[in-house]
């Protein structure tokens, strides 16, 4: 009894955590303007340190906004010119502890956010790509 209702815990878990719905960006209508990354400095640069420490926070210019969810695409480092990663992130941040971020990521990485899906006032809007480079 005791193992059935462990076993549903996880399950109920699980499709609460698959809860979060994809939103298709490409049916979205796009807007002007890119979002940029807390933390950059000049020539859209962030330190690998910054990013270990405060993780990857989407932030627009203007707030009235929320950002519902954006792709981060990883370099895979095998120095082929089309092979990365995409991940898909629901809110505005990455977390500094996420394993993924932090098994992917290296100085001198460029790095890119992509589909960016904002919202304001219940309408769904997708935004351009933002790119960057890690630095040390």
């Amino acid at each position: 009894m005791i193992k059935i209702n462990i076993l549903a815990f996880f399950v109920c878990l699980s499709i609460c955590a698959a809860g979060q719905e994809s939103i298709d960006p490409n049916k979205l209508p796009l807007v002007p303007y890119k979002p940029s990354i807390q933390g950059l400095y000049s020539q859209n640069q962030i330190r690998i340190a910054t990013v270990f420490a405060q993780g990857l926070k989407v932030i627009l210019a203007d707030t009235t906004f929320k950002v519902i969810q954006f792709d981060v695409v990883y370099d895979c480092h095998s120095r082929s010119v089309f092979d990365f990663d995409v991940k898909r992130y629901y809110g505005n941040k990455v977390d500094p502890k996420d394993d993924y971020l932090r098994r992917r990521i290296l100085a001198g990485d460029g790095m890119d956010i992509a589909n960016t899906i904002i919202e304001k006032s219940g309408v769904r809007y997708r935004m351009k790509e933002f790119s960057f480079i890690v630095t040390n």
